[in-house]
């Protein structure tokens, strides 16, 4: 049986989506499709011979690097913008403008901040392509991202410092960086780690994590950024920084996930405390988005010092609570019964 174009396509996008998410591709495409099992046979050996996929043993398969790239560098006189050039801007050429821009963005900036700011000695670059996706690495052997903002900011742990940068504007070098680089990095990207010293960063779908894992081989001393970008994503620069910003262009707004308090603090949502902790260096900011999704109850300390202390002594400042329960936003209430919820 002859196919079109077109429908030939679309079976082979089943084959490989169906080994992208450890299926079985045989009884993924038959379930779809009225073709044959050679068929389906036929294919899977075609997209061997391109190497787009390989046979990890008799019954399973895994997509492939077909595109892969690695350097080390020493840490000397090296520009971001030049290293992009010389080793990915040959991967441009089948990509959408929007992922083009994703990858020349969040590549630069976290380059730059392995050159100026982890004070490392080398430096190594890997990038690898599947059908699917863009994986990026930029490893460093410096001091380590989150131990340098920790000494920076005069904070307890490690953990705090993850916190802290998860809300933006928060840098290991505040004279010389606006902190910002990471934070929006870390939105425009599918999948977005830092592991330092046993410790990670992460944003993003989860469903990626096992990449990460599969090819740790060990404990990272110094700073590792992982990033992975869909190359089919319709998203762009602008859309996540119009979502962060003013008309003015000035980096106004935040959103603090609640729960990640409880990971990164090791605190119940009950205290005054712990709303100061999760509050903090939020002046920067003029709208604050409070996530709560996750969260099963909050303390009416808790509630109280956000949504009526907090508030009555920076009046400049917006707090929106959104993705709440029931209960949290009973609590919610109980404070302020005109607060605004998104």
């Amino acid at each position: 049986m002859s196919f079109t174009k077109e429908h030939k396509v679309e079976i082979i996008n089943t084959i490989l989506r169906a080994i992208k998410e450890k299926k079985n591709p045989y009884k993924e495409t038959l379930s779809f499709y009225k073709i044959s099992r050679q068929t389906v046979y036929k294919y899977i050996k075609e997209l061997i011979e391109k190497k787009l996929i390989k046979k990890v043993d008799n019954k399973n398969y895994t997509l492939s690097f077909y595109n892969f790239k690695e350097k080390n560098y020493k840490n000397v006189n090296l520009q971001e913008d030049i290293i992009y050039k010389n080793l990915l801007e040959e991967f441009e050429k089948d990509k959408k403008e929007n992922v083009i821009h994703i990858l020349t963005y969040s590549f630069t900036e976290i380059l730059n901040n392995a050159i100026e700011h982890s004070e490392s000695r080398n430096i190594k670059i890997s990038y690898g392509e599947d059908y699917f996706s863009i994986y990026v690495q930029i490893l460093d052997d410096g001091v380590g991202i989150f131990k340098k903002i920790k000494k920076n900011y005069n904070l307890k742990n490690e953990n705090e410092a993850i916190f802290e940068l998860k809300k933006g504007k928060i840098t290991s070098d505040p004279e010389n960086h606006s902190g910002e680089g990471i934070f929006f990095s870390s939105k425009v990207v599918d999948y977005f780690l830092i592991d330092s010293y046993n410790k990670n960063f992460y944003s993003g779908n989860k469903d990626y994590f096992y990449h990460f894992e599969h090819n740790k081989k060990e404990n990272i001393k110094g700073t590792l950024v992982y990033f992975i970008i869909d190359k089919n994503t319709n998203r762009t620069t602008k859309e996540v920084f119009d979502s962060y910003t003013d008309d003015d262009y000035i980096f106004n707004k935040t959103e603090i996930t609640v729960h990640l308090a409880e990971e990164y603090l090791g605190e119940h949502l009950i205290s005054r405390s712990i709303a100061r902790r999760i509050l903090s260096n939020i002046e920067k900011f003029k709208i604050v988005f409070l996530d709560f999704n996750g969260v099963k109850t909050i303390g009416q300390a808790f509630a109280d010092e956000i949504f009526r202390v907090f508030r009555n002594k920076h009046r400049e400042i917006t707090i929106l609570p959104i993705n709440m329960n029931e209960e949290v936003k009973f609590m919610i209430k109980r404070v302020d019964k005109n607060i605004v919820m998104e």
